[in-house]
């Protein structure tokens, strides 16, 4: 189920021209989700059903009007399609927002996902993860204290201090999958022109040997080394992760053989060697695999890794 959408009707409202489903803070919404900006009339705690391209992201919020969207996109970017054809340009107006561009106490700036969070009163900010969002590759070790919600102030991004919530937005508890966080302190969300996640710095930041940057660092993210190395394996590094179209191995030692298992044990697809031009996984659907990387003499790495779609 693919960022929660199943079974979810989808209301579409046009993003240039602001326009926006409006719902009165008593309502829950269960069975639509607005790909577009939602508004909200009262002042009870809101569940804002938003989503973008069936990506489901809500946000909650508890402040008479209230109104945000959700960008399934890179803010170092900040364009998504357009249910007209073609796409959006930089969105909301200040787009696109650089991950560069951060106070000194924020390590990296998500490149997956960001919300136009607009009012004048004061609330609490609630948002949400899954899948997609990649949290077991950017919380530091998959700790997700080392997480927290940041906003863009127009010049850079801005650490706000929050929380991750016990039960989260979707109903079940928060977790590296799925979950949600939500700041201490009430914040007027015109505050900020963006809101995303930030995330400290691993210990074990390093590139991997022979990586090529403009794969892995055109968006101006960093590239990990995976939280499960150890020195006394390969040295071994899986890259992009989470991957979309292709992955790339780079070891200390030749790899010779390179497979792909799913959570259940079952192979999925295997290369000889981590060729050159990566390994094609276009025909992997979205998911958490295993990588098993063999190398010269027969020793075997494991790593695991996101794809998505």
């Amino acid at each position: 189920m693919t960022g929660l959408h199943a079974q979810r009707r989808t209301l579409l409202t046009d993003r240039q021209t602001f326009g926006r489903v409006s719902y009165p803070s008593t309502a829950t919404i269960t069975g639509n989700q607005v790909d577009g900006y939602v508004s909200v009339k009262g002042s009870n705690r809101f569940i804002f059903p938003v989503s973008d391209n069936s990506v489901y992201r809500p946000f909650a919020a508890a402040a008479d009007g209230t109104h945000g969207a959700y960008f399934s996109a890179n803010p170092a970017i900040a364009t998504t399609t357009s249910h007209k054809g073609g796409s959006y340009p930089p969105l909301p107006a200040g787009a696109p927002f650089s991950p560069t561009s951060k106070d000194a106490n924020i390590g990296k700036v998500s490149n997956r996902e960001y919300w136009d969070i607009n009012g004048t009163v004061a609330t609490k900010i609630t948002l949400s993860w899954h899948l997609e969002s990649a949290m077991s590759s950017f919380a530091p070790g998959g700790n997700l204290n080392k997480v927290y919600i940041i906003g863009w102030n127009g010049s850079r991004w801005v650490k706000i201090a929050s929380t991750v919530d016990a039960v989260s937005l979707f109903g079940g508890a928060s977790n590296l999958s799925a979950g949600s966080m939500t700041t201490t302190a009430a914040i007027i969300p015109n505050t900020y022109i963006a809101y995303t996640f930030g995330a400290d710095l691993s210990a074990t930041r390093e590139m991997a040997a022979g990586a090529d940057s403009t794969i892995a660092l055109n968006d101006g993210s960093e590239l990990l080394k995976p939280e499960n190395s150890s020195l006394d394996e390969t040295g071994v590094t899986v890259f992009p992760n989470p991957a979309r179209d292709r992955i790339f191995v780079r070891g200390s030692r030749p790899v010779s053989e390179v497979s792909i298992f799913d959570l259940n044990g079952r192979r999925i697809m295997s290369a000889s060697g981590a060729g050159g031009r990566g390994i094609d996984v276009n025909a992997i659907p979205a998911g958490i695999y295993m990588v098993n990387i063999k190398d010269d003499k027969g020793k075997t790495t494991s790593r695991k890794i996101i794809i998505n779609k």
